[in-house]
């Protein structure tokens, strides 16, 4: 079967999709998509929700024969919130999986339990339930693993020509201390956005700042505020997504 049924809530709905795989034996790695469609005007939650929000909470311990699931986040964008700016996506949007079986020779049956939420006016807790079962070889259905390839192109990669993001500075005269860093894009990249995460869950870093908003040289400023007690943020390795276009990187630094 290439995708399960659509599991529907009150604004939105989501299933599994089936890839092809790659490799064989124990290299074996399939390939499946989360699909969630949302209606006109709704929103939902990036893996770091910005300053308001859920993020999607997966439970995959229905499954048979699984060994590691890996969702991968296609680019996100930055969208007003009540009082703040959120992350996520304003569209339907498939969150490409990568999964490793147990036993290559067998098939998995990926299950899947979803919260996540959804946002008009007010946001809505949802909630979804899919199953689907995936073997080695190619997609069962052509046009659906296609568009798994297509969302797995908007999935930001470690490099990419004429895209780069540097720290240049640190304001210490505030409270708290202030990064400054400097994006490198192409000027026909469009919109240009980045977005800041720490090293774990406890961490709650805010939207860094954009001091331009045009040209290839793009400054930013990242209050480093919603750090966990005791951690020194200019020490600990911060993991950056820089969204330029259809294009963006994600890199990992440290500020000092």
């Amino acid at each position: 079967m290439p995708a399960s049924p659509w599991s529907r809530d009150l604004k939105s709905s989501a299933r599994l999709i089936a890839g092809a795989s790659t490799g064989s034996g124990a290299g074996l790695l399939l390939s499946a998509g989360l699909e969630i469609t949302l209606e006109p005007g709704t929103k939902t939650y990036w893996r770091t929700p910005g300053d308001s929000g859920v993020p999607p909470h997966f439970d995959w311990s229905g499954s048979t024969n699984l060994a590691e699931v890996t969702v991968r986040w296609p680019a996100p964008m930055r969208f007003p919130d009540g009082n703040g700016f959120s992350i996520g996506y304003k569209h339907a949007v498939i969150l490409p999986l990568d999964i490793v079986a147990r036993d290559p020779a067998a098939p998995v049956v990926l299950a899947l339990k979803l919260d996540y939420a959804v946002c008009e006016q007010v946001c809505i807790p949802a909630k979804a339930e899919a199953s689907l079962r995936l073997g080695a070889g190619p997609a069962a259905d052509p046009a659906l693993g296609e568009r798994i390839e297509r969302s797995r192109d908007l999935v930001p990669t470690r490099e990419a020509q004429g895209l780069g993001l540097k720290v240049t500075g640190i304001d210490r005269s505030g409270p708290r201390p202030v990064a400054l860093l400097t994006a490198i894009v192409s000027t026909n990249d469009g919109t240009v956005d980045l977005f800041a995460e720490g090293p774990d869950s406890r961490w709650a870093l805010p939207l860094p700042d954009a001091l331009d908003d045009d040209g290839p040289v793009r400054r930013f400023r990242l209050d480093l505020d919603g750090v966990p007690r005791g951690a020194d943020p200019l020490t600990q390795p911060l993991t950056f997504t820089l969204v330029a276009g259809a294009r963006a990187i994600e890199t990992t630094l440290t500020l000092s």
